[in-house]
């Protein structure tokens, strides 16, 4: 088997034109162009040539499918330049043994399947212009109107100017103002809670021992309240049970009083 094409008497040149499919459905390009093969060697007849004809077209086909798939109608130009690169050198067919092949085609967008295509950027821009805007929307009802009540009551007073008697104050205090500071004030609650704990904890570090015995305390608290299975206790190694004291009284240290 030759590593190049062989001689020009066997070269076969022909129209090629085919419609392949972008990753749009619906829509396609058009290639244009000539397809050059070469018969391979001890291929005879009309039958043997169109064969080689019919095979160098699919491969062609083939490969021109599995590129024009992967793109949009509007990556013409990129589509172009990967098939150009693809199907301009010589190279042989994999399912045809033997059989050389090149192509000098153009590609086309056909008008009605470019008309095609821009309605669907249509539609699609307007999809994403809509939901951009309910997405500003939310964000700006949350900054504006669930900050704080005074700002929610402004706004909602605001919605029923051009109609004060279809001001409903029930209906806004049903379902506007349970919405109002709730997250602002979870978080509030949440961060002084984690500040309380911090000093606490660094308030223990300062005498040795005191970390057992207030674990132990908060272990009788927890007990009498019916909470102590959902604790995270220290592990055995660290657990304060030797300093631990009666689960019906919660004693301090007199240090601790002071």
């Amino acid at each position: 088997m030759t590593d190049r094409p062989g001689p020009w008497w066997r070269r076969r040149v022909g129209r090629f034109t085919a419609y392949w499919p972008t990753c749009l459905p619906g829509v396609r390009f058009l290639a244009r162009g000539t397809l050059t093969h070469v018969i391979p060697p001890r291929t005879t007849g009309t039958h043997h040539a169109a064969a080689a004809r019919a095979a160098a077209r699919l491969a062609v086909d083939e490969l021109g499918r599995d590129i024009a798939g992967k793109h949009r109608p509007e990556e013409l130009e990129c589509v172009q330049q990967r098939l150009t690169l693809a199907v301009s050198p010589w190279h042989r067919s994999d399912s045809h043994p033997g059989l050389w092949l090149r192509a000098r085609l153009a590609l086309l967008l056909p008008q009605q399947d470019a008309d095609r295509a821009q309605r669907h950027q249509n539609a699609l821009r307007e999809v994403e212009l809509r939901l951009a805007q309910d997405r500003l929307r939310r964000q700006e009802l949350a900054r504006t109107v669930c900050t704080d009540r005074d700002s929610a009551r402004l706004w909602w007073l605001e919605r029923h100017l051009d109609d004060l008697s279809a001001l409903d104050w029930a209906s806004f205090t049903d379902t506007i103002l349970p919405l109002v500071g709730t997250s602002v004030t979870e978080h509030t609650q949440a961060e002084r809670l984690a500040h309380t704990l911090l000093y606490v904890w660094d308030r223990l570090d300062d005498v040795p021992g005191r970390q057992a015995r207030f674990m132990a305390t908060v272990r009788a608290l927890f007990e009498q309240m019916g909470w102590a299975d959902g604790f995270p206790w220290p592990p055995p190694s660290c657990d304060p049970e030797s300093v631990a004291p009666s689960p019906t009284t919660i004693p301090f240290a007199p240090e601790d009083e002071q």
